[in-house]
């Protein structure tokens, strides 16, 4: 059986309910072989009586003031111990007491980084098996269903701390692009994802475009203006297949489905 050490990473800045949460289901996980790494920067909502209670379960604990998130992430890197690092973040929870387990025991689990997938509140996201630069120019990986080697982060280093939001979309874009790791897909919805995260929220989308753009220039180059030319013809390109009798046929089984 296939048993690597796994250092769980939770970041907890003034959200005691969500830590309390976490920490909860971290310590019902029935895998054996984990370290539990918490980083708080300095809160001041209770959440250090939470911390102060659970000492037995947390077996590195941070607390210090931190300049965001992706600070804070990276102090959780420096202090993981483990094989492969997962950061599940104060108000994310496992959809199970044995998620963890099944997880890594699937046969799919091998590489670099394993990526599983998320349930929602309501619903939840299928990740593709097979990722392409295009794939990151419209999405990223779920950071908290994924699984990442410790080699990693010492072959690239952690997080851009300049990013305020898309620090962890800018750190699978620049390993996927490096072709020093292989990625693989775990079909399993390993987190419950906590959508009122900072990226979720309306007031930061202006800034996340901005560090969105940052980023693809960054890494993309000379091709970046390439890769707006590509999207900007496939949107059109599906405006046009909407307009089809095919296309309006898919959208009213779309909505019957809905419906029943």
């Amino acid at each position: 059986m296939n048993r690597p050490k796994i250092s769980i990473i939770t970041i907890n800045y003034n959200n005691v309910s969500g830590l309390e949460e976490t920490i909860l289901s971290v310590k019902n996980q029935t895998y054996p072989n984990m370290e539990y790494v918490v980083v708080d920067g300095m809160s001041d909502d209770g959440s250090d009586v939470v911390l102060d209670h659970e000492a037995e379960s947390i077996n590195v604990l941070i607390r210090e003031t931190d300049t965001g998130i992706f600070n804070a992430m990276n102090k959780g890197i420096a202090n993981a111990t483990g094989d492969y690092l997962l950061f599940l973040n104060s108000g994310d929870v496992f959809t199970s007491k044995t998620v963890l387990n099944d997880f890594i025991n699937h046969p799919n689990f091998e590489g670099d980084i394993i990526y599983g997938d998320y349930k929602f509140s309501e619903g939840g996201k299928v990740y593709p098996d097979i990722l392409t630069p295009e794939y990151f120019m419209r999405s990223s990986l779920p950071h908290q269903s994924t699984l990442i080697h410790n080699r990693v982060f010492k072959i690239i280093g952690g997080y851009d701390e300049s990013y305020k939001i898309v620090g962890d979309r800018e750190h699978f874009f620049k390993a996927f692009l490096s072709n020093k790791f292989l990625f693989n897909h775990v079909p399993i919805p390993l987190s419950l994802y906590d959508l009122s995260g900072i990226s979720n929220v309306p007031e930061f989308k202006q800034l996340k475009a901005k560090e969105d753009n940052r980023m693809f220039q960054q890494h993309l180059g000379l091709f970046y203006e390439d890769y707006l030319d590509f999207f900007r013809l496939k949107k059109e390109l599906n405006i046009v297949k909407g307009k089809t009798i095919k296309g309006i046929f898919r959208r009213i089984i779309k909505k019957l489905k809905k419906l029943f």
